[in-house]
């Protein structure tokens, strides 16, 4: 755990934390996609994200309504969590976050959406904000329940890092708000 974070979460013991979820495209554009409350140190290490519904499109995909970006002729489908989470963090494991933050990758072109193509943010903390970077999964294994008390069926062998230059592979970045 970085300095500036055990600072925080020293700092930040009064109140929630705030933060403003992003994806910073290759072009450096920055997308707001939601808001992250982190419930103050010393409560339940929780936190609750809400998705930024506005910069998204309403799409609907094999059957089911998504909440579609798009850049250029490439969109990323944001796909919801549906199971069990204890959403906690700490400044080493963010691992219920990044089920938060699962998308679908598909071309603007292409009929229906594949959940072969997923994409996976691998969390760490920079200093006070949260950094990203994209994965390729196969979230299929999402396709049943997972195994009751299993509450994060992705394993790191499931990721292949995202290939620099294919398709649009945003960083994901997490920065506090104002206060």
């Amino acid at each position: 755990m970085g300095l500036l974070t055990a600072l925080c979460l020293t700092a930040c013991a009064q109140a929630d934390s705030r933060y403003t979820v992003f994806l910073d495209s290759d072009d450096n554009q920055l997308i707001v996609i939601g808001e992250l409350t982190i419930s103050a140190p010393g409560k339940d290490n929780g936190y609750q994200f809400t998705l930024s519904e506005q910069s998204f499109s309403d799409h609907f995909l094999a059957m089911r309504p998504f909440k579609c970006l798009t850049h250029q002729q490439n969109m990323l489908c944001y796909l919801p969590y549906s199971y069990a989470s204890r959403r906690n963090i700490s400044g080493t494991d963010l691992t219920d976050l990044e089920y938060d933050l699962l998308f679908i990758a598909r071309n603007s072109k292409d009929y229906g959406i594949d959940p072969w193509n997923g994409r996976y943010y691998q969390l760490r903390w920079q200093g006070e904000s949260i950094v990203g970077d994209s994965n390729e999964v196969d979230l299929n294994v999402l396709a049943a329940p997972p195994e009751e008390g299993d509450f994060r069926p992705i394993g790191d062998g499931d990721l292949t890092p995202a290939e620099v230059g294919v398709g649009w592979q945003p960083t994901l970045r997490i920065e506090p708000m104002p206060d």
